[in-house]
């Protein structure tokens, strides 16, 4: 027998060349079946996007994807997903995501396999123009990839809640280091519902009592006064008021034992009183909020009117207001409020100027001047530069809460004069820093609201609605509570909380920026009539505002009445001749771009 080996072929060669014509036979099927399925999906496939023309919410575009295949399409062995992607006229493409048609990630709809996706897309400027597709992509089980045609979803991304209006007007707090004797120190030290344990958590107070006890001021006479919510589980939790009058009253003496030098216990006056089931403060704080007159009064007829204390206050939860009763009041009557009568010592403003300019210098001891006296030193120099060393010296040696709070307003005012974006930022994260802690440090409206302004123009949407809200809920004077509803909502629509900013508007007064900020409620809620109506009525005070005829101009658009549409639109580019060149690139007025009104609206 002749051996396999001297053979001129060897067997296992000659059966490979034999496989050979089977084997072109199994690549040339593998890849008629890819181009067949990719036809056949391309042919029957359904794709679309909701919504239909993309709109920013805060600095993400939002967008769910659907997409639908013909029937029997998918078979075990070849796989089919769907590309999403955003591409800018520029030629920059984002890649946002896929949805896979494996076992288990659709359903059937009418025996087509149906998925859905939701996706976000990060905002630039320059993805304002540009186009949403979807892509097809079969893959063998080799691996081989045929992709499909794709297919435009959405053209471009409307900014249109970016024209929202803002207050954003955080405030220095006073840095008056006054000449007589200044009023005793009042500090409330807030507390969880139904509790009467210190905590030192957000907005409680109890650092800024701390830091009060631990800067040795001379103290005469402390008060503590403390109360409880009208809510039934406040009322009805035993002797609430008095333990919390007592944990505070323990609290500051342990203090003054182990931490002071200039006082002692015996030395200090302690004076403990109580409030019980009293409407007074819980009047003060409705008569002190942003609720609308006629609800106020509903409030007041309940509380003077007869009945017991917890009838009344259930009257109170029958009332529209008792949400906001609930979120913004009750939570800021859980206190015991410490008085502290103490003496600080008093100079002349030349003199704590030119010492404070010495400490800063390192030519005189941090010592030499105390924490009111660095924090009224600063508000004697009209220069930004001269502040921030102040304060930043003020807060090295005494951390107090107004001096943080005006050195984050000098690095706010900063961030308004810089144009360059990465240093406006850094501006206004240190202008954050020391917000948070003043805010934390003593919890009121207006420092709380400076906190927000100052995430809101970050770009920190959760934070800065998160300070609003907080904000609310300590009260303040009506000015103050209208401007921070009126940031809040506006904030609120450019996130696309709709409803909580219909809400927000309730109480944002009558101002400019409260009227225009309804108008745009009505316009992104599609109800063009009600938008129309609040426009005309903000145009009768304020006739020749550029944004307020850019925004008509675009509820006319939608409404598809050109000439309303031109006449605003022309009224506003002359008010402003930069809105010309934003009109161009505007998704709001794509139907117009080639129609002689538009045109004409565009010529100054």
């Amino acid at each position: 027998m002749i051996p396999v080996l001297d053979m001129p072929y060897s067997l296992p060669r000659l059966l490979n060349l034999r496989l050979l014509p089977f084997l072109f036979l199994l690549l040339l099927f593998s890849g008629c079946t890819l181009s067949r399925l990719a036809k056949k999906a391309e042919r029957g496939q359904k794709l679309w996007a909701q919504p239909e023309v993309l709109m920013v919410r805060g600095r993400q575009v939002p967008v769910e994807v659907t997409a639908q295949l013909p029937k029997n399409l998918l078979r075990d062995d070849y796989q089919y997903g769907i590309r999403v992607y955003y591409k800018a006229d520029k030629g920059v493409e984002d890649h946002i995501g896929s949805l896979a048609f494996d076992f288990g990630n659709y359903n059937f709809v009418e025996g087509r396999p149906t998925m859905s996706s939701s996706f976000t897309l990060p905002y630039t400027p320059s993805k304002i123009t540009g186009k949403l597709y979807a892509q097809g992509v079969v893959t063998s089980p080799k691996g081989r990839k045929k992709y499909l045609k794709p297919v435009v979803l959405a053209p471009g991304i409307r900014t249109t809640p970016y024209l929202v209006q803002h207050v954003h007007s955080p405030a220095y707090v006073s840095d008056s280091a006054k000449k007589e004797k200044p009023g005793p120190l009042k500090i409330p030290i807030f507390f969880d519902q139904a509790l009467a344990t210190l905590r030192t958590g957000l907005g409680t107070n109890l650092q800024l009592l701390d830091q009060f006890l631990t800067s040795n001021q001379k103290t005469k006479q402390i008060e503590i006064l403390a109360t409880h919510s009208p809510d039934s589980l406040e009322t009805t939790t035993r002797n609430l008021a008095s333990r919390r009058a007592v944990a505070v009253e323990n609290f500051i003496k342990k203090k003054i034992d182990t931490e002071s030098y200039t006082n002692t216990v015996s030395s200090v006056r302690f004076n403990l009183r109580t409030i019980q089931k009293n409407w007074q403060a819980f009047l003060g704080r409705v008569q002190n909020s942003a609720l609308p007159e006629e609800q106020i009064q509903q409030i007041l007829d309940i509380v003077n009117g007869p009945g017991s204390f917890i009838e009344k206050e259930r009257k109170l939860q029958e009332l529209a207001s008792y949400e906001y009763i609930e979120m913004y009041v009750y939570p800021v009557l859980r206190y015991a409020e410490v008085t502290i009568d103490y003496q600080p010592n008093l100079r002349r403003d030349y003199e704590v100027y030119l010492l404070a300019k010495k400490i800063v210098e390192n030519r005189a001891n941090a010592d030499a001047l105390n924490a009111e006296e660095m924090q009224y030193a600063a508000g004697l120099t009209p220069l930004l530069a001269e502040k921030k060393k102040i304060y930043e010296s003020a807060i090295e040696n005494y951390m107090t809460w107004q001096a943080l709070n005006n050195l984050g307003m000098v690095y706010f005012e900063q961030a308004q004069k810089e144009l360059k974006p990465a240093a406006r930022q850094h501006l206004l994260e240190s202008a954050i820093l020391n917000f948070r802690y003043a805010a934390h440090r003593q919890p009121t409206a207006q420092l709380f609201y400076n906190l927000g302004v100052a995430h809101h123009q970050h770009g920190d949407a959760l934070e800065a609605l998160q300070s609003f809200d907080y904000a609310v809920k300590l009260g303040g004077p009506l000015p103050v509570l209208q401007q921070l509803f009126t940031d809040k909502a506006a904030l609120e629509l450019e996130v696309g909380q709709y409803d909580d900013a219909a809400r927000s508007l309730a109480y944002a007064g009558s101002g400019y920026a409260a009227q225009f900020n309804r108008t745009m409620l009505y316009l992104l809620k599609e109800n063009y009539d009600g938008a129309a109506q609040l426009g005309q009525k903000l145009l009768e005070t304020f006739p020749a505002d550029a944004s307020t005829h850019y925004l008509m101009a675009i509820i006319y658009a939608r409404s598809q009445q050109e000439a309303q549409m031109a006449d605003h639109l022309k009224k506003a580019v002359a008010a402003k001749p930069a809105l010309a060149q934003k009109a161009i690139e505007d998704l709001e007025f794509q139907r117009y771009h080639q129609s002689a009104a538009f045109a004409g609206a565009l010529k100054i």
